[in-house]
């Protein structure tokens, strides 16, 4: 059996003022967000990894490192795995991009999998750089433990991706800050989703 771990990164600084769109904007984590994500460190310490993964963004190599500690092991940074690019909604709020770009915004919400948001890239494109590079990554881990630790929306993404499950249904899952996610994969290329957004705070 290959175990597969993925791991969102804790609350973030701008957690404190509003909730905008972050996607590629490197915002660290907050004091909570380091205190969340020492809590799963601590769960996860009883789950002996073989190799944790992060994203480029501090957000993702801080929480990372946490759990990394836990492990005895060093993090290994991968671009793939960074959030979904939302180009000029960058830092907006759900609020402000429905008035300043109504258009986009509906067409995005009605096909997100295929529209991305200007200047930015749909959730098709963030599939294929993230199932790629963890394809790779499983095939050379197999038999292993691996932990990726990431983003809100690339994890949703990946989840639908294993579970061959629509794109443009990505919201009906949740994936709060520190949740751990658990997939484990069999001999025969059968997987089992044996844990969703579990958070240990």
């Amino acid at each position: 059996m290959t175990r597969l771990f993925l791991i969102r990164h804790g609350n973030t600084l701008d957690e404190e003022t509003k909730k905008v769109y972050k996607g590629r904007i490197d915002i660290p984590l907050s004091q909570t967000g380091v205190l969340r994500m020492e809590k799963a460190a601590t769960f996860l310490a009883a789950f002996p990894m073989d190799r944790i993964f992060t994203s480029t963004l501090s957000r993702s190599v801080e929480s990372g490192k946490l759990v990394a500690k836990q492990q005895n092991l060093e993090i290994e940074v991968e671009p793939a795995f960074d959030e979904v690019g939302f180009g000029v909604w960058e830092g907006l709020t759900f609020d402000e991009i429905r008035t300043r770009y109504p258009k986009e915004h509906a067409r995005w919400i009605e096909d997100p999998g295929t529209y991305p948001p200007p200047e930015g890239e749909s959730f098709d494109t963030a599939q294929e750089r993230s199932m790629n590079k963890l394809g790779e990554i499983m095939a050379e881990c197999r038999g292993q433990t691996v932990a990726v630790v990431a983003h809100a929306g690339i994890l949703r993404i990946m989840i639908f991706s294993l579970l061959n499950m629509k794109l443009s249904r990505l919201f009906r899952i949740g994936q709060d800050y520190g949740a751990i996610n658990i997939i484990d994969f069999w001999d025969d290329d059968n997987l089992s989703m044996n844990l969703l957004n579990f958070t240990y705070y």
